[in-house]
């Protein structure tokens, strides 16, 4: 599974994302790398894209994340046996 936080230069605003990214990373034990890649576009905020798909909810709450990043998961893993969250 591949999880990318694009990011604008000169904006800090990813910097939460990616802490409570990492934060729902290791409360769930999910062998998940984050990714960091600037865009050229200096006014967008943060964007997620799992598995190409992009996820443009600014909320980026950690429920949120949790919900997002668990769903994703059992969907790549396809299987209940990899019942991580």
């Amino acid at each position: 599974m591949r999880v990318e936080l694009l990011y604008s230069p000169g904006c800090n605003a990813y910097k939460s994302v990616r802490n409570t990214l990492e934060t729902v990373i290791a409360e769930e034990r999910l062998p998940i790398p984050v990714e960091l890649v600037e865009e050229n576009s200096h006014s967008n905020p943060p964007l997620l894209r799992i598995d190409g798909h992009e996820f443009r909810d600014s909320t980026h709450t950690l429920e949120h994340l949790r919900d997002l990043l668990c769903g994703q998961w059992h969907e790549h893993a396809g299987s209940a046996l990899h019942k991580t969250c």
